[in-house]
């Protein structure tokens, strides 16, 4: 099974927009996930089509299980 912490935002134009961060600490309290979605809004270092980030819509686990078949 593959765990993804997705962080979800919007930008100063009002598109979502969300990042991904691959195999997250199993521990992560809201309030830290929290905390770091709020120091990269103050980084200002991310941005779509110009528009920086500028609003938390939301944080996520996503869980998925992938099944290899033989041929």
């Amino acid at each position: 099974m593959t765990k993804v912490l997705q962080l979800q935002f919007k930008t100063a134009d009002g598109t979502g927009c969300s990042l991904s961060v691959d195999s997250p600490k199993e521990d992560l309290t809201t309030e830290e996930i929290y905390q770091v979605m709020n120091t990269i809004l103050d980084s200002k270092v991310f941005a779509i089509k110009g528009a920086t980030l500028s609003e938390i819509v939301g944080a996520r686990y996503v869980e998925r299980t992938v099944t290899e078949l033989q041929a």
